[in-house]
């Protein structure tokens, strides 16, 4: 069976890098499992908090608009129109952002902001203009205004909520973690370590599940544990 493990609020917390006790419990599973890694971050930003010796596992990012299996990196991009949208409602309502493309970003904001300390930890790409963006693969918006979540729902963008973090995450249409996970065609049912909506996809599919906290709840075939129980959960798989 496969185990798949989200990244920040799950096994990861405050941004900083996972604790020996999460590492041990993973690397010994890993034995005798299949261990894949989903997250919110891009690839890039994914590495840098994972330690060296799961850097060869499949791993998903961008809550499902990046893939990587064995060292190939895939992306889902918004549409032309898509990025317009997403340019213009910047523009009008005059928003921080963070967008990113294959590996370079653009962001504009607080710069003492968590997620801005996360970005590119490594400094492999370039904060750029967004005009100067080959591409737009992943956005995150700092509003949670309504307004605005309308008009990006309507031109079909998934919008994603990071608890009471006041912003929102868009992925392309119909891109999601479950979509993702699916396209890297691992045999057989897994087990989702997760904590929040973003993860709801997975939790839906799951054969069984291990919820962090309580930013969701009524999740189906699930066992809900603190941060400190993590690692013995990882543990009780083997």
């Amino acid at each position: 069976m496969t185990v798949v493990f989200d990244l920040d609020g799950t096994t990861i917390f405050k941004g900083k890098k996972m604790t020996a006790e999460v590492t041990h419990a993973i690397e010994t599973l890993s034995k005798s499992r299949q261990v894949v890694f989903a997250s919110a971050r891009p690839i890039r930003d994914m590495l840098p908090v994972l330690p060296t010796q799961f850097h060869s596992f499949d791993l998903v990012g961008g809550n499902g608009a990046f893939t990587r299996q064995k060292d190939l990196i895939k992306t889902t991009e918004f549409n032309k129109e898509q990025v317009d949208l997403i340019t213009n409602i910047i523009k009008t309502y005059d928003l921080s952002y963070m967008l990113d493309s294959q590996w370079d970003y653009s962001y504009q904001g607080d710069t003492t902001h968590p997620l801005y300390l996360g970005i590119d930890p490594l400094k492999t790409a370039n904060n750029v203009h967004i005009s100067e963006l080959d591409c737009l693969v992943k956005a995150v918006l700092f509003t949670t205004d309504s307004e605005v979540i309308k008009k990006l729902e309507k031109a079909d963008i998934a919008v994603n909520f990071h608890g009471a973090e006041e912003l929102i995450d868009l992925s392309p249409t119909n891109i999601s973690k479950r979509s993702a996970f699916e396209s890297l065609n691992i045999p057989g049912s897994f087990t989702m370590f997760g904590n929040d909506t973003n993860d709801l996809p997975m939790f839906e599919v799951a054969e069984t599940n291990f919820v962090v906290g309580n930013l969701v709840s009524d999740i189906k075939n699930a066992t809900y544990i603190t941060q400190t129980e993590v690692p013995s959960a990882i543990l009780s798989l083997i």
